[in-house]
C-alpha cells in the first residue's frame, strides 16, 4: 500500500473520532442547556455552573469543528477563482504555496497556544472549578490535528496530476 494511502486512511479514522467527539460534546452541551432551562423556569433553582461549562463545551465544539472541516477540506476557500487566471503549473504553485503558508500559520499557532496553556492553565474556572487548562487545551490539542490534516493536503497538492482545463 502506498503510504501516502495509508497516511490517508489514518487520518480519514482520526477524523471519524473528531466527528464521534464533535457529537458527544454537542449532546453534552443540549444535556447541560437542557437542565438549566428545566431547572431555572420549573424549580425557579438556577444552577451557577450550567453558563461556564456551555461556554467551555462550546469553546472546544468551535475547534473541533474546524478541525473537521480543515480534513474534509469544506471550509471557505477561493478555489474557484484559480483556474480562471492562470494556467494549471501556475495554479498548483498557488495552492502548494497556500498549504504550506497555513501549515506554518497551523504549527505557530499550536506551538505558542500550547505554552499559553501549560504557563496559565493552572488557574480554576470561578464557578465549576475545573481547571483552566482544560478549556485552553483545545486549541493545541485541534491545532495539532489540523496541522497534520494541512501537512496531507500540501502532499496531496505537491504529487497531485495537473488537469487539463476544457475551455
Amino acid at each position: 500500500m502506498n503510504i501516502v494511502k495509508a497516511a490517508d486512511n489514518l487520518l480519514g479514522a482520526i477524523n471519524t473520532y473528531m466527528e464521534y467527539f464533535m457529537g458527544f460534546l454537542f449532546m453534552v452541551l443540549v444535556g447541560v442547556t437542557f437542565q438549566e432551562v428545566f431547572r431555572r423556569y420549573l424549580f425557579n433553582d438556577p444552577t451557577h455552573w450550567a453558563s461556564e461549562l456551555s461556554r467551555f463545551l462550546l469553546i472546544w465544539m468551535t475547534f473541533t469543528g474546524a478541525c473537521i472541516v480543515t480534513r474534509l477540506v469544506t471550509h471557505l476557500t477561493m478555489g474557484f477563482t484559480i483556474h480562471r487566471f492562470v494556467n494549471n503549473s501556475k495554479g498548483k504553485f498557488i495552492k502548494v504555496l497556500i498549504s504550506l503558508c497555513s501549515v506554518g500559520s497551523l504549527l505557530i499557532l499550536t506551538y505558542y497556544s500550547g505554552k499559553v496553556t501549560l504557563l496559565a492553565g493552572y488557574r480554576s474556572a470561578p464557578m465549576t472549578g475545573i481547571p483552566m487548562y482544560l478549556p485552553w487545551a483545545a486549541l493545541p490539542f485541534n491545532g495539532a490535528i489540523m496541522s497534520l490534516y494541512m501537512i496531507a493536503e500540501t502532499v496531496k497538492h505537491i504529487f497531485e496530476e495537473t488537469e487539463p482545463v476544457m475551455p
